[in-house]
Formats: structure tokens, sequence, C-alpha cells
């Protein structure tokens, strides 16, 4: 968990579905041959949005690998800017296309698991349909690039001995699978999950952009600020529960626990 990349098994027969945008295709073409090498009962669609046929990268790369998977891999061209003779494949990927899509061509029931690399609208809109269509969040693996949207308002989670105070370092202690470790996290520039990492801890994470909520710990002690929210419900944050990725420390202490 936490990684762009999922578990093998060469006896396993799955279903995968990737979407990417544009230069998100480097890191998908990457898993789709290891998959497809690595495990040879499963299938392999790819859903590759661009602007124009000019522009869609490693294009005979993606001819090649379907010639030599005949039957396992699909890919699906959808650009923007150019109309094609299916009209579901023109335009640009929204909630509306991607209904249209599980409806007439993939079935999300069968999918095992889906991969999402390209801008951040884009990612939130695929990963909004594919919960739609009974995707767990832990189907759903994301690549993103630099975050662009504001998300909801700051969310300040307090708990008891909270205290705001001048200096460099916080003290942080961090709780993970039963294992507790203390160290010093940046006052500015350094998130809990930044720091548990630092300090050898395999925190959790996947999207590292406040979208999938697998960094998701609580609060136990101390005063944290969330920089963007996509992913926790209102009530959770009021029960403490923060993004690691996107909580930075704003008082002396901090306590939190993956485990909660």
């Amino acid at each position: 968990m936490g990684k762009f990349n999922t578990e093998l098994n060469p006896v396993a027969e799955r279903s995968y579905l990737a979407v990417a945008a544009g230069s998100g295709i480097t890191p998908i073409l990457s898993i789709i041959k290891t998959v497809l090498a690595r495990e040879p009962k499963s299938q392999f669609t790819l859903i590759y949005a661009n602007r124009q046929a000019s522009s869609i990268m490693f294009r005979e790369e993606l001819e090649d690998l379907k010639n030599l998977y005949l039957g396992r891999l699909s890919v699906l061209h959808v650009l923007k800017a150019e109309s094609q003779e299916i009209e579901l494949f023109s335009g640009r990927i929204d909630a509306e296309k991607m209904a249209a899509l599980f409806r007439h061509w993939i079935d999300p029931k069968a999918l095992d698991t889906a991969f999402i690399c390209g801008p951040e609208g884009m990612m939130l809109t695929v990963a909004a349909s594919l919960r739609d269509h009974g995707l767990r969040d832990d189907q759903i693996r994301f690549e993103l690039f630099a975050s662009s949207q504001p998300g909801r308002a700051k969310a300040r989670v307090v708990s008891r001995g909270a205290s705001g105070a001048d200096g460099n370092g916080v003290a942080g202690t961090v709780t993970l699978d039963g294992v507790t470790r203390s160290f010093q996290i940046a006052r500015e520039g350094e998130t809990i999950l930044d720091a548990a990492l630092a300090n050898d801890m395999d925190a959790p994470y996947s999207c590292k952009a406040g979208v999938c909520s697998t960094c998701r710990c609580k609060v136990l002690e101390g005063e944290v600020e969330m920089m963007v929210n996509h992913a926790l419900e209102d009530y959770e944050v009021r029960a403490g529960y923060v993004l690691s990725c996107q909580a930075h420390p704003i008082s002396d202490r901090v306590v939190v626990s993956y485990d909660e």
C-alpha cells in the first residue's frame, strides 16, 4: 500500500484499468508491461487522453504491446481537440464520459485494480466515477501531477494539550502498526507523512495530494492544519482524523496514530 503499483501473482486472472492523460502515460506504460508479462492470465484496459493524435506518446509501442499480447490489452484513445469515428472517444474525460465508457466498453464490476495518472482535475473525476461504480479506495492507485486545486477549506484539528509556539521544530510522536517513534518535525515545509517516511517508518500513502485517504491518521495530541482535503468527510475531521500527506504541525508537540 502506498506505491503506484500492485502485487503480482503469476497464476492470478485479473482485470486492470488505467486512465492516463498526456505524459501521465509514462508510469502507466511500465505497469502495463509488467502486469502483462508477469500475469499471463490477466487483462488490461487503457484509457489514454490527449489533445490530438499527433500528441499521443508511445503510440507505436502501445500498438506493439497490443500485438504481442493479443486479446489482453485494449487501448481507448480519447482526443480532446479532434473528432473520431466513435463520438464517445472525442472530447475531454469528464463524469459523463466515464459513465458512458462504463456502460458501453468497460465492466466496472470486473475490475480488480485501477491506476490513474494525469492532471488533478481529471484524476478527481475518474476516481469519483470509479467509486460511484463500486470500486473501493484500496483498488484505486494514483500518480498525480502538481496539485492545482485548493480543495476544501483548510481543516484544523485540535486535541488536548495543543499549544502554539515559535521555533523551527515540533516534537512529533507517531504510532504505526503498534510501534511508536518520536522525532522532530520541521515547523515549515514538512508534513507528518514526510517526517514519518524520513524516519524510516513505512507510513501508508498513495497520491500525496489529499485525495485518496490512504495516509489517514488520527491526531491524539497537538494541533495540525491540512492544506488540502479532498478525501475526509467533515465528521472524520471533527473526530480528529487528518490526511498526513497534507498535515502540518502548528503546535509544539503533535501525537498521531495510524492505528486508530
